[in-house]
């Protein structure tokens, strides 16, 4: 957590970590010319952006990014906690399989850390987020993929996170319904810039609450694909 600095800035936090799709699949082309891949990096930089612009967000937010597949054809973190202020964009690059299970499980020990690192120096904080956004199906062995869906459920009841599955064309939307008791949502094209501002807006919203308080999250109407 070196991109994170509690003594400097004590605020409360929204943790938020990003599951991110880098298989061989995101290269796919959309109407537009530009890949998924593309698309997705696009979007991390208006997700920059739309935070910076925000003095709460900037001061509360903290990102954390895990790409599944990739050059090294793994789930791997490719950015530990960062507080937004010193979030910057960079590209993911896409290679080999959709080792989903495996990316979701490294995320879920990425907020059991960040949330014992923010206890151990009295720093509060809103329920973390854990968002999953995907093309395809997982490729990890079927016991892993069970294993990963099943503790996502338990953090889920046990108000550990919240979590939003998001499918891009070619999703198996079926599978990921089994890592949230919220249905997934599929993205309409390859509208990640939308998707960033939405979510950009929402760790607003979170943000500027207090633990525990219902959260009125803006429309999803802008990014879903309301057909499905």
């Amino acid at each position: 957590m070196d991109q994170v600095d509690f003594s400097a800035n004590p605020n409360q936090r929204t943790p938020c970590v990003l599951v991110l799709d880098a298989s061989s699949s995101m290269e796919t082309q959309g109407p537009s010319g530009k890949t998924r891949i593309q698309a997705l990096n696009d979007g991390l930089k208006v997700l920059e952006k739309h935070l910076r612009e925000d003095d709460t967000a900037i001061t509360r937010v903290q990102l954390a990014i895990v790409s599944v597949g990739g050059l090294n054809n793994d789930a791997e973190i490719m950015m530990d906690w960062t507080d937004a202020i010193n979030f910057s964009a960079f590209p993911l690059k896409t290679g080999g399989a959709t080792p989903l299970g495996r990316g979701i499980q490294i995320a879920l020990d990425l907020i059991e850390e960040c949330k014992s690192e923010m206890n151990s120096v009295g720093i509060s904080y809103t329920r973390p987020w854990l968002m999953v956004i995907s093309d395809g199906m997982p490729t990890d062995g079927p016991a892993q993929w069970t294993e990963a869906a099943k503790e996502c459920q338990e953090a889920e009841e046990r108000r550990k996170a919240e979590i939003f599955a998001i499918g891009v064309e070619g999703a198996s939307m079926d599978i990921l319904d089994q890592i949230s008791t919220k249905p997934p949502l599929m993205l309409d094209g390859v509208k990640f810039n939308e998707l960033f501002v939405w979510l950009s807006a929402s760790l607003s919203v979170a943000s500027h609450s207090r633990p525990g308080d219902d959260l009125q999250l803006p429309s999803t109407d802008p990014w879903r694909n309301v057909k499905v």
